[in-house]
């Protein structure tokens, strides 16, 4: 099948929720250090992950018919609060996990939910502006601005992916361009040497991590992490994949997981143990799972959560992520 056409038609993208698969694992493999015993360096990814991650949540923004930004962002704040209600739920009654309102509502032990609420508010007027169009100049402008504000506040490599605030407007850029491409998606068509620019994307972003620590090389890893989110994404859409995708359990599978991005990062670190240490390296797939499967218990009850307080009636089919 042509590539082309699984993008443009009303079938479902798999492309991205292959993707969004990749920046799971990545994301809870980057956290494990305690499964890790003695060679805690395997817990890494961490940055590729959370650019596939902003990646995938910029994709559909600059799609569908345009609307007044009230509910434009009351549509966004729907999808991500119900997960954090659900969270709280959960980790207090098993855990007695107790966080103020102020800490659930403003998702203050996460740092990526108060990203994602400002990004929103910044992608809106350049998706508005002449139908997103000039979302590209935007890219370019915020990547001039973000090089501006590093030399001038902080010049230190350790500010990209330490923590710092600095990643906060970097990550903006890899969100928008998500949105960018998820416009124009049936543009790309996976040829066999977008895979060699994604493994040389990927070696390239590591190097400079490395020798870019605490200079501004750094600037240029993040480059690289741009071509890790490009061609990660048009390697996911090529068409065997596609097919596989469209394997009835396979499909059902690889559709749950990619639902469970924001869920993930929400309960892994409950989770995460070292009480399996002794079966390494088998505990480390058993934790993916045990996380897999709390993220999954968290997106039921989120989604009963969202359900509960509309008109319509009960999905269930929703409520058990069903696939499409």
């Amino acid at each position: 099948m042509d590539n082309s056409q699984v993008i443009t038609s009303k079938v479902r993208n798999t492309g991205i929720d292959w993707l969004k698969v990749l920046a799971v694992f990545l994301v809870m493999n980057s956290h494990m250090q305690i499964c890790y015993p003695k060679c805690g360096f395997f817990a890494s990814g961490g940055a590729m992950g959370d650019a596939l991650f902003f990646f995938a949540s910029g994709f559909t923004l600059f799609l569908g018919k345009s609307m007044r930004f009230d509910n434009w962002y009351k549509r966004r704040i729907i999808r991500i609060y119900p997960s954090i209600i659900a969270t709280a739920i959960i980790t207090w009654a098993i855990w007695k996990n107790v966080d103020s309102i102020g800490d659930i509502l403003l998702g203050k032990r996460y740092w990526f939910i108060g990203c994602i609420l400002i990004y929103y508010i910044l992608l809106y007027p350049i998706k508005v502006i002449k139908d997103g169009r000039l979302a590209p100049y935007f890219l370019g402008l915020g990547g001039g601005i973000c090089v501006l504000i590093y030399f001038a506040f902080f010049n230190n490599g350790v500010a990209f992916y330490s923590g710092g605030l600095f990643r906060c407007f970097a990550y903006f850029l890899i969100m928008l361009q998500g949105a960018i491409m998820g416009k124009y998606a049936g543009n790309y068509r996976f040829r066999w040497w977008h895979f060699v620019l994604l493994l040389a994307s990927i070696i390239a972003f590591y190097l400079l991590f490395y020798v870019g620590q605490h200079n501004a090389l750094i600037l240029l890893s993040f480059i690289a992490l741009f071509g890790v989110t490009r061609y990660c994404y048009i390697c996911c859409c090529a068409p065997m994949l596609h097919k596989l995708y469209n394997n009835k359990w396979l499909g059902q599978i690889v559709y749950i997981v990619s639902q469970l991005c924001l869920d993930v990062y929400l309960i892994q670190k409950y989770i995460f143990t070292d009480s399996l240490n002794w079966l390494f390296p088998l505990n480390v797939p058993i934790i993916m799972l045990m996380v897999i499967f709390a993220a999954y218990l968290v997106k039921m009850l989120a989604e009963l959560i969202s359900q509960t307080f509309k008109t319509e009636p009960y999905e269930w089919g929703k409520l058990l992520l069903r696939k499409e």
